[in-house]
């Protein structure tokens, strides 16, 4: 069974390749994976660790190659067991039944909690890294008596023989497990759990729509700072204000208590942590990044929000609020680097006050919140890396 799973499954997750999705994984089977997993096939398992080196070398240079170990088999059997949910095998009148019961070992699986180090957070990503790459291919074979459909097979040679004669024509169709086919509704705790035990891949990914961005799950990731400078570089790569505009939205669900359970907690500390994070950003795209419109710049004629809106709401109420959370202690606001970051957010203040009331008061509201970890000196200072 191990040896089955590692190379069938999980190397091929990290690898790239066809995924073998077979009977649903319970707490019980991955015990006994666990068990196994010494007689893992002698070409399996080191292949394994060797890929999942090469991703996690990507975040840590010196990364040792991952452990084939419990949390490794459990989270690989968490993507299985979601996987099985959307094949086309589970079918028939007690379909409902079975998903709830392999959507509820999907948890039982996942809830692993959040990782407790940047080695361990950078090991579990490395299992995960192409969860966004998985995609079904459905072929349609059509021929001179009709058509026959399989969904995630390979159509056998008995209907695709005779192509000529038959005038057999295959359209295939590659559609993505995330985006397109979507996972259950009843799996949804499932995926939330997934994303507290391996968050690195979702503060990667600031533009991201279900589940959406949630700081109580990316704040371990961004707290350890080889890390924290990875995700922001690649923040950075997406565009200051779209990137911005998204943590901005989800700091305000976080701020209000809107997250869903089992991640960080929103402690005043934490909301400290997450707008100095903001501010770090734009401090990297002040130094690094294109000129910032003037201030006071009129606001775009198209239609709907502006982009970045939400970003400069947040940090011009910061600002007012509490320039600790904003300003580094050791640079000085006369310097060329200070000049400039104040006309930055001279802008941000001009476009903040193109905001609509209730977003200027849920700014203000998180700046607050924030304000009073910030003068009691308990948020972690700002500093600049280059």
């Amino acid at each position: 069974m191990a040896r089955s799973f590692v190379s069938s499954f999980l190397l091929p997750l990290v690898r790239g390749g066809r995924l073998h999705v077979g009977r649903p994984l319970g707490p019980r089977a991955v015990e006994r994976l666990r068990r196994l997993a010494s007689v893992a096939e002698d070409e399996a398992a080191p292949a394994l660790a060797a890929a999942r080196r090469a991703v996690a070398a990507r975040f840590l240079r010196d990364a040792a190659p991952p452990p084939l170990d419990e949390a490794t088999l459990r989270l690989g059997a968490t993507v299985h067991d979601l996987l099985v949910l959307v094949h086309p095998a589970l079918d028939g009148p007690t379909v409902a039944r079975r998903q709830a019961r392999v959507a509820a070992a999907a948890q039982a699986l996942a809830s692993l909690g959040a990782p407790a180090s940047a080695v361990e957070a950078v090991n579990r990503h490395s299992l995960l890294a192409r969860l966004a790459e998985i995609a079904r291919t459905d072929s349609t074979v059509n021929f001179w008596l009709g058509r026959e459909t399989f969904v995630g097979r390979v159509p056998p040679p008995r209907v695709t023989a005779l192509p000529t004669l038959r005038r057999v024509r295959v359209d295939v169709v590659r559609r993505s497990w995330l985006r397109d086919i979507g996972v259950p509704t009843i799996a949804h705790d499932a995926v939330l759990a997934l994303g507290v035990a391996s968050p690195l891949g979702e503060a990667l990914d600031p533009l991201r729509l279900e589940p959406p961005l949630c700081w109580s799950r990316i704040l371990p990731v961004l707290r350890a700072p080889a890390l924290g400078r990875i995700v922001a570089g690649r923040m950075l790569e997406v565009g200051l204000e779209r990137a911005g505009d998204g943590l901005a939205a989800a700091l305000l669900r976080f701020a209000s208590f809107q997250d869903p359970p089992g991640g960080w907690p929103a402690t005043p500390e934490a909301v400290a942590f997450a707008l100095q994070f903001l501010a770090h950003l734009v401090w990297l795209d002040v130094l690094f990044g294109a000129e910032p419109a003037a201030a006071g710049a009129k606001p775009r004629t198209e239609a709907g929000p502006r982009p970045g809106g939400e970003l400069a709401s947040m940090l011009a109420a910061a600002a007012r609020r509490a320039p600790a959370l904003v300003w580094p202690g050791d640079v000085s606001a006369d310097g060329a680097l200070g000049r400039a970051f104040a006309t930055r957010l001279e802008a941000f203040a001009g476009r903040a006050r193109g905001e609509a009331a209730p977003a200027a008061a849920a700014a203000h509201g998180v700046a607050a919140l924030a304000a009073t970890a910030a003068t009691s000196g308990h948020a972690a200072p700002i500093h600049i890396h280059i």
